[in-house]
Protein backbone atom coordinates (compact mmCIF):
# COMPACT_ATOMS: atom_id res chain seq x y z
CA UNK A 1 0.00 0.00 0.00
CA UNK A 2 1.14 3.36 -0.62
CA UNK A 3 -0.89 5.77 0.88
CA UNK A 4 -2.56 5.19 4.86
CA UNK A 5 -4.60 7.52 6.38
CA UNK A 6 -3.93 7.62 10.15
CA UNK A 7 -7.00 8.39 12.79
CA UNK A 8 -5.81 9.67 15.82
CA UNK A 9 -2.42 7.67 15.26
CA UNK A 10 0.95 9.82 15.39
CA UNK A 11 1.65 9.58 11.64
CA UNK A 12 5.90 10.36 12.95
CA UNK A 13 5.77 7.02 14.75
CA UNK A 14 3.89 5.58 12.61
CA UNK A 15 6.86 6.24 9.73
CA UNK A 16 9.33 5.01 11.99
CA UNK A 17 7.50 2.18 11.78
CA UNK A 18 7.42 1.85 8.59
CA UNK A 19 11.25 2.43 8.07
CA UNK A 20 10.97 5.75 5.99
CA UNK A 21 12.36 9.29 5.66
CA UNK A 22 9.92 12.22 6.26
CA UNK A 23 8.37 15.30 4.59
CA UNK A 24 5.98 16.80 5.99
CA UNK A 25 3.50 18.83 3.81
CA UNK A 26 0.73 21.42 4.35
CA UNK A 27 -2.30 20.35 1.90
CA UNK A 28 -4.71 23.25 2.51
CA UNK A 29 -5.33 25.01 -0.47
CA UNK A 30 -5.40 23.88 -4.46
CA UNK A 31 -1.95 25.72 -4.77
CA UNK A 32 -0.80 22.95 -2.10
CA UNK A 33 -1.78 20.56 -4.18
CA UNK A 34 -0.02 21.71 -7.10
CA UNK A 35 3.13 22.35 -5.15
CA UNK A 36 2.79 18.49 -4.00
CA UNK A 37 2.72 17.47 -7.81
CA UNK A 38 5.73 18.82 -8.71
CA UNK A 39 7.51 17.43 -5.54
CA UNK A 40 6.56 14.37 -6.11
CA UNK A 41 7.59 14.39 -9.93
CA UNK A 42 11.38 13.99 -9.04
CA UNK A 43 12.65 10.15 -8.02
CA UNK A 44 12.87 9.01 -4.61
CA UNK A 45 16.16 6.94 -4.05
CA UNK A 46 15.02 5.67 -0.69
CA UNK A 47 11.53 5.22 1.16
CA UNK A 48 9.89 8.51 1.85
CA UNK A 49 6.69 9.23 3.30
CA UNK A 50 4.89 12.61 2.74
CA UNK A 51 2.78 13.03 5.80
CA UNK A 52 -0.07 15.49 5.67
CA UNK A 53 -2.01 16.08 8.60
CA UNK A 54 -5.61 17.05 8.98
CA UNK A 55 -6.44 15.70 5.51
CA UNK A 56 -9.84 16.88 6.73
CA UNK A 57 -9.01 20.62 6.83
CA UNK A 58 -8.13 20.91 2.90
CA UNK A 59 -10.84 22.63 0.85
CA UNK A 60 -12.85 19.85 -1.32
CA UNK A 61 -10.68 21.48 -4.30
CA UNK A 62 -7.34 20.41 -2.94
CA UNK A 63 -8.48 17.60 -1.82
CA UNK A 64 -9.85 16.00 -5.27
CA UNK A 65 -6.56 17.64 -7.09
CA UNK A 66 -4.46 15.07 -4.28
CA UNK A 67 -6.40 12.66 -5.52
CA UNK A 68 -4.12 12.40 -8.75
CA UNK A 69 -0.91 11.67 -6.33
CA UNK A 70 -2.99 8.88 -5.02
CA UNK A 71 -3.80 7.58 -8.11
CA UNK A 72 -0.78 7.66 -9.57
CA UNK A 73 1.93 6.05 -7.24
CA UNK A 74 5.79 6.77 -7.30
CA UNK A 75 8.14 4.13 -6.44
CA UNK A 76 9.55 5.11 -3.02
CA UNK A 77 6.87 7.23 -2.20
CA UNK A 78 4.10 6.47 0.44
CA UNK A 79 1.01 9.42 1.95
CA UNK A 80 1.18 8.95 5.28
CA UNK A 81 -2.70 11.59 5.92
CA UNK A 82 -4.07 12.30 9.49
CA UNK A 83 -7.84 12.99 10.85
CA UNK A 84 -9.64 12.53 13.75
CA UNK A 85 -12.63 11.37 12.29
CA UNK A 86 -12.58 9.56 9.41
CA UNK A 87 -16.13 10.62 8.67
CA UNK A 88 -14.55 14.39 7.92
CA UNK A 89 -12.34 13.26 4.76
CA UNK A 90 -13.76 12.60 1.30
CA UNK A 91 -14.66 9.34 0.42
CA UNK A 92 -12.77 9.28 -2.56
CA UNK A 93 -9.45 9.81 -0.60
CA UNK A 94 -10.26 7.27 2.27
CA UNK A 95 -11.54 4.30 -0.33
CA UNK A 96 -7.44 4.75 -1.45
CA UNK A 97 -5.52 4.42 1.81
CA UNK A 98 -5.49 1.97 4.13
CA UNK A 99 -6.86 2.99 7.40
CA UNK A 100 -5.09 2.87 10.36
CA UNK A 101 -7.02 3.73 13.58
CA UNK A 102 -4.59 3.19 17.37
CA UNK A 103 -6.65 3.48 20.26
CA UNK A 104 -5.41 6.13 22.48
CA UNK A 105 -3.15 4.42 25.25
CA UNK A 106 -3.93 7.41 27.12
CA UNK A 107 -7.23 6.39 28.46
CA UNK A 108 -7.14 2.33 27.01
CA UNK A 109 -7.17 1.23 30.65
CA UNK A 110 -9.85 3.59 31.30
CA UNK A 111 -12.01 2.30 28.66
CA UNK A 112 -12.65 -1.04 30.02
CA UNK A 113 -16.55 0.04 31.09
CA UNK A 114 -15.39 -1.08 34.57
CA UNK A 115 -15.81 1.76 35.69
CA UNK A 116 -17.25 5.17 33.90
CA UNK A 117 -16.70 7.52 36.85
CA UNK A 118 -13.07 7.31 35.67
CA UNK A 119 -14.19 9.73 32.99
CA UNK A 120 -15.49 12.71 35.84
CA UNK A 121 -11.49 13.31 36.02
CA UNK A 122 -11.32 14.99 32.51
CA UNK A 123 -12.08 18.45 32.02
CA UNK A 124 -10.62 19.39 28.85
CA UNK A 125 -13.26 18.61 25.80
CA UNK A 126 -10.24 16.77 23.48
CA UNK A 127 -9.80 14.62 25.91
CA UNK A 128 -13.11 14.08 26.64
CA UNK A 129 -13.94 13.43 23.07
CA UNK A 130 -11.11 11.72 22.94
CA UNK A 131 -12.28 9.00 26.09
CA UNK A 132 -15.40 8.30 24.46
CA UNK A 133 -13.94 7.75 20.84
CA UNK A 134 -12.12 5.15 22.46
CA UNK A 135 -15.48 3.63 24.04
CA UNK A 136 -16.67 3.37 20.90
CA UNK A 137 -13.76 1.78 19.04
CA UNK A 138 -13.51 -1.07 21.90
CA UNK A 139 -17.46 -1.61 21.65
CA UNK A 140 -17.37 -1.45 17.86
CA UNK A 141 -14.46 -4.43 18.07
CA UNK A 142 -16.69 -6.42 20.14
CA UNK A 143 -19.81 -5.61 18.17
CA UNK A 144 -21.41 -3.91 21.21
CA UNK A 145 -23.83 -1.22 19.73
CA UNK A 146 -25.66 -0.93 23.21
CA UNK A 147 -24.19 2.56 24.15
CA UNK A 148 -23.32 3.85 20.98
CA UNK A 149 -26.75 6.36 20.91
CA UNK A 150 -25.75 7.86 24.68
CA UNK A 151 -21.52 8.09 23.50
CA UNK A 152 -22.76 10.18 19.94
CA UNK A 153 -25.21 12.44 21.53
CA UNK A 154 -22.23 12.86 24.14
CA UNK A 155 -19.92 13.45 21.79
CA UNK A 156 -22.43 16.33 19.54
CA UNK A 157 -23.32 18.49 22.82
CA UNK A 158 -19.42 17.81 23.29
CA UNK A 159 -18.62 19.83 19.95
CA UNK A 160 -21.81 22.20 20.37
CA UNK A 161 -19.59 23.71 23.39
CA UNK A 162 -21.36 21.88 25.83
CA UNK A 163 -19.85 22.35 29.78
CA UNK A 164 -17.25 19.18 29.92
CA UNK A 165 -18.06 17.72 33.16
CA UNK A 166 -21.83 18.36 32.78
CA UNK A 167 -21.60 16.19 29.35
CA UNK A 168 -19.59 13.26 30.94
CA UNK A 169 -21.41 13.50 34.57
CA UNK A 170 -24.94 12.74 32.38
CA UNK A 171 -23.04 10.42 30.42
CA UNK A 172 -22.26 8.37 33.36
CA UNK A 173 -25.42 8.46 34.90
CA UNK A 174 -26.85 7.65 31.79
CA UNK A 175 -24.32 4.06 31.40
CA UNK A 176 -24.55 3.31 34.82
CA UNK A 177 -28.39 2.79 34.65
CA UNK A 178 -28.52 1.02 31.66
CA UNK A 179 -25.56 -1.18 33.22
Amino acid sequence: MHAFLLINTDPIVFAKRESTKVIPFILQKIEDSKELKKLTKFKFNEKTAIIIENIDTATTEAANAFLKNLEEPNQNLIYILTTKIQENVLPTIASRCEIVKEQSTKYSALSTHTNYRDALDIKDRVEAIDFIENLIYQDRQKNNFKHMENYLNTIKNLKLNGNVSLQLLNLVARMESHG
